[in-house]
């Protein structure tokens, strides 16, 4: 009988250990919530452009027919940007650590009275591409708002701009490179459609820094989205 209770303290040690180690081991995950749930995850963060992308990546992340928006088309060819237009404006100077640059523009429904536009710039570093990214979105802070999902390092939408009606244009930096996009009019003052161009074009940039072809569309973006 003692062997059997000899046995038995053996075990309930034993167990005791083994839950304690267990119980040190198993922390709570930073990612769980206070009930112990742990919820979805999101997406990791895209990788900014760092690249020195060649005139052929800048004019293969623009959208074209069928990868932009519903109703939009080309307006003329993909054109090579000169650095004057991708500063603001009213500023026809090439900004500071401009290298190259791609844009195209878009007719609405086969029509030139509302267009849509959209610029890629390349600059030598990101703090360039950031000076050049304020200068871009103005100061109408009322008129800004945020995309629901960030895009890039830094992103805005503004409504409306300057004594515009029904237009949305849209910001972003990744890293070396600014992105901009223009829809004037036709939108009902909806950013999504903007959202939905300047998130396709980041990705398409993506993917050809990473050695892939250009493939997200802004269909695709927009049914993301939706989800």
């Amino acid at each position: 009988m003692s062997r059997v209770r000899a046995a038995l303290a053996t075990a309930l040690v034993g167990l005791t250990a083994l839950t304690a180690c267990s119980s040190s081991s198993d922390k709570p995950d930073s990612a769980s919530d206070s009930g112990g749930n742990k919820p979805v995850s999101s997406s990791p963060a895209p990788k900014p452009i760092t690249k020195e992308l060649s005139q052929a990546h800048l004019t293969q992340a623009l959208l074209g027919d069928g990868e932009t928006l519903p109703r939009y088309t080309l307006h003329g060819d993909k054109s090579t940007t000169e650095g004057p237009y991708c500063n603001k404006t009213d500023d026809d100077s090439t900004p500071k650590g401009w290298v190259r640059g791609s844009d195209v523009d878009y007719e609405y429904n086969g029509s030139t009275v509302n267009m849509g536009f959209l610029h890629i710039c390349l600059f030598d570093t990101a703090e360039d591409a950031h000076s050049a990214y304020a200068s871009w979105k103005g100061h109408e802070t009322s008129k800004e708002q945020k995309p629901k999902r960030p895009v890039g390092d830094e992103n805005t939408l503004v409504i409306n701009p300057g004594a515009s009606d029904d237009s949305v244009y849209g910001y972003v930096r990744s890293g070396r490179v600014n992105i901009r996009v223009k829809i004037d009019g036709a939108t009902g003052g909806d950013p999504s459609g903007a959202q939905a161009m300047l998130s396709a074009t980041l990705k398409r940039l993506q993917q050809l820094q990473d050695g892939k072809p250009a493939t997200v569309t802004a269909a695709d973006e927009q049914a993301g989205a939706r989800q």
